[in-house]
Parts: C-alpha cells; sequence; structure tokens
C-alpha cells in the first residue's frame, strides 16, 4: 500500500471526481450521501468555522499492489484506511472514503475537512514523513506487498508535474549508474535535457541541497524521491575526494547574486595577489617613467 497526500480549495471538484462512474462510497463520517451536491456543501459549511484557512480540502489516495487484489474487499481496505488516519492524527472531523474500480490496482480516495468538528485546523506538519511511516507499518500489520518504488509506476498514465518528476527521476537514476562523480553526472542527465542546481548555506560555499530543472520547471531532489536528496546522490557517487570537483561544477548553477559575489571576490583576489605578492619588487622596477627619470639623473651624475 503507498498514499498520495493531496490538497487542494475546492471540495466540489474533488467530490465530484471521487464520485464518477465505477465509484463506490465504503465510509463517510458528518455528511448527507444524498448526492454530490450535499457532500460538498456539508464540506462547505464547516470549514466556515476556520474561513482563514484557505487549502481546507483533505485528500488522499491510497493504491494497492496488483498482487494483493485477492486479500482485499471493502472491510479490509476501510480498517487500514482507518489505521492509516489515526497514525496521521486526521480525526475528529467530517470524511468520505470512495473506493474505485476503474484500474488494475485497487484505491481508495479519502476526503477530509482539514477544518475539524470543532473549526480547528489538522495540521499538515510532517504529513508526508508520517505517511509513508504508517504505511511502511501497515503493510507489515496487514501482509501487504511492500512497494518498490517509482519503477512500478505506469508512465504512460501520467501528466504535468508527475510525468516531468518521473522523467527526470529515470533521468538521474540512470546517470547515477553510468557516472564515477559529479561532472559525469552532470554532463550525462543534461545531455538529456535535465540540469540541477545547488542550494548553499547562507553566507558559505557549502552544498545544502540540490534541485533539478527540466522544461523549465524545478523540483527539489528529495521532493522527487528521498534518494534524489543531495546527501544520498553524493553517497551513491562514493566521492569522497570529490570536493573540489564538486566546486568546479557549482558555478554556473547558483543564483545570480551568488555568481556576482563570487566573481567579485575572484577579482579583488588577482588584484591583491598583483599587488602584494612580490614584496621584492620597487615601484621604479614597475614604472617606465620612473626608470627614464632615474637613468637621466645618473647621466648627469657622470658629468
Amino acid at each position: 500500500m503507498i498514499a498520495k497526500i493531496i490538497e487542494g480549495r475546492s471540495f466540489g471538484g474533488c467530490v465530484g471526481y471521487a464520485l464518477k462512474k465505477d465509484s463506490e462510497i465504503i465510509h463517510v463520517n458528518g455528511l448527507r450521501t444524498d448526492s454530490a451536491k450535499t457532500i460538498t456543501q456539508d464540506f462547505n459549511f464547516q470549514r466556515m468555522l476556520n474561513p482563514r484557512l484557505g487549502k481546507a480540502v483533505g485528500h488522499i489516495i491510497l493504491s494497492w499492489n496488483t498482487e494483493d487484489k485477492n486479500k482485499l474487499n471493502n472491510d479490509i481496505m476501510l480498517s487500514a484506511a482507518k489505521r492509516y488516519l489515526s497514525k496521521l492524527d486526521i480525526r475528529d472531523t467530517q470524511c468520505l472514503m470512495v473506493r474505485h474500480h476503474d484500474r488494475q490496482h485497487d484505491h481508495i480516495h479519502i476526503i477530509f475537512n482539514r477544518v475539524n468538528d470543532h473549526g480547528k485546523t489538522i495540521s499538515n506538519s510532517n504529513q508526508r514523513y508520517k505517511s509513508f511511516k504508517a504505511c511502511k507499518e501497515l503493510n507489515a500489520l496487514y501482509g501487504f506487498k511492500q512497494s518498490e518504488g517509482k519503477r512500478n509506476v505506469n508512465r504512460g498514465r501520467l501528466k504535468g508535474n508527475d510525468l516531468t518528476k518521473y522523467q527526470i527521476y529515470d533521468t538521474v537514476k540512470a546517470g547515477i549508474r553510468h557516472s564515477k562523480n559529479w561532472k559525469e553526472l552532470q554532463n550525462y542527465i543534461r545531455y538529456r535535457g535535465v540540469e540541477m542546481q545547488f542550494k548553499y548555506r547562507l553566507g558559505s560555499d557549502e552544498v545544502q541541497g540540490i534541485s533539478f530543472i527540466k522544461d523549465e520547471q524545478t523540483f527539489r531532489g528529495s521532493a522527487i524521491d528521498r534518494s534524489l536528496s543531495f546527501g544520498q546522490i553524493d553517497k551513491a557517487l562514493n566521492s569522497i575526494d570529490n570536493s573540489i570537483e564538486l566546486n568546479q561544477i557549482t558555478g554556473s548553477y547558483v543564483s545570480k547574486d551568488h555568481s556576482i559575489d563570487r566573481n567579485i571576490g575572484e577579482t579583488l583576489g588577482h588584484i591583491t595577489s598583483a599587488l602584494f605578492s612580490n614584496p621584492e619588487i620597487t615601484p621604479e622596477q614597475d614604472d617606465p617613467l620612473i626608470k627614464k627619470r632615474k637613468k637621466k639623473e645618473n647621466y648627469g651624475l657622470k658629468r
């Protein structure tokens, strides 16, 4: 079982999608189920208890591996979903769970109000980390097949940002397999239309994170997949002595202001070096006018 977390502003659009053809309501709490319209009205009525919360729509998709098909029924899926919500501290609020039968893998849509029954906001802090941990624990508890990550995702069904993320993921993972260091990785993914950009710790040249750019869209590496964080990639490349090599490739990928500061620093460094690196050289040795004047004075003395 895996989970996809989405937040939004419109209950109407979310409910309308969930109740499309080949759908089945398996659980409801605090909502009238006469129609999609009444469900939406009830969600919106409660959200007015906290009108300042813009993204009040909580939407989670729980999906199971096709190998779990024979283990699943409405009761098992509902039990797992309730335990999942409890582990994410989502409680005391309106909730709708809908099972879809339109794909090979079984999945349910959980729609809940982030404004709870008491008018308080349901926190989304560290939600994705909690979700990952919850899925892992529930897979072990129910004997569900543990997801093998992005390798089994059907790329043909992806669109928009999701498609771009998976394209970056595939490119970078292949690049890591074919590269011995950061420079080789940079060249490999650039040839395939992906750029990388490093994030620096404020006021220093210490690399703190990495983002990837494709089709003018930028995504943090860790947001694409945990294995694409700077630390994980650096570990995979086994770059024990790559600090110099890394510095050589980061210059063109830092922010514009950082690049200007670095260039100014280098220029001042060259000037300072030129002035002070040879203290034995006197001014007259460098200035031809002084040399000429000195020569004339020497001629005068000889007379």
